[in-house]
């Protein structure tokens, strides 16, 4: 995974220092602080590995690719015994499969965990066809999409609990699209900044108030 280390006066302008290093926009990359005084904020940013930038492939290899992870999925349900449907999601990018079905929730697990050994798990399978850097994504019943849903909901509570309080709010451990989730959606907030805190798995998201640009 790419990073790039910024600095700045603000959690903003050190964020934005990196940003311009990796040419990457706020929605692709996961921030991470070093350090912070009245000075200066030093941070990490690194690029979400779900969108780390191969190079696009041509139609007829993608679909070939999305087919063949599609195809494993299958193969790999049908070994646990769990009878469902595997589907490539249409205009993705990274190629998406969908999983549906009855009773799939221990497909999903706690908070995600069992999707996420999943999508571990096929992506190591898939491997070999892939671009480095490229990867695939599995859901299953669009927990993703619901989850997103629900974290953003977090994060305008933690925001408006923040704005109330003036203290920086610490969140659950998440997943990474889940703490992207949260990132874009306080981002164009005036009065709150996200960054994120701790090593995997028990990365966390603090929400905290922003500080103005000329302290």
């Amino acid at each position: 995974m790419k990073s790039a280390e910024g600095r700045g006066r603000t959690l903003d302008e050190a964020v934005d220092a990196a940003l311009i290093e990796l040419q990457e926009s706020r929605r692709h990359v996961d921030v991470k602080i070093l350090s912070e005084t009245a000075e200066e904020t030093i941070v990490e940013v690194t690029v979400l590995e779900e969108n780390a930038g191969a190079p696009a492939a041509a139609p007829a290899a993608a679909n070939g690719k999305a087919e063949t992870a599609r195809g494993l999925v299958e193969g790999l349900l049908k070994h646990m015994g769990v009878r469902a449907q595997v589907s490539v999601r249409t205009g993705s990018d990274p190629i998406t499969l969908d999983i549906s079905g009855r009773d799939l929730g221990a497909l999903i697990g706690w908070r995600g965990e069992t999707l996420r050994a999943l999508q571990a798990v096929t992506n190591v399978m898939v491997g070999k066809h892939l671009a480095e850097g490229e990867r695939i994504i599995v859901d299953v019943e669009r927990y993703r999409q619901r989850r997103e849903h629900t974290v953003r909901e977090i994060a305008m509570r933690a925001a408006r609990q923040v704005k109330m309080t003036g203290d920086a709010i610490t969140l659950d451990a998440m997943q990474p699209f889940e703490r992207r989730a949260i990132h874009l959606a306080l981002e164009g907030d005036p009065d709150v900044t996200s960054s994120s805190i701790g090593e995997e798995p028990e990365r966390r998201v603090v929400v905290g108030p922003r500080k103005p640009a000329d302290e």
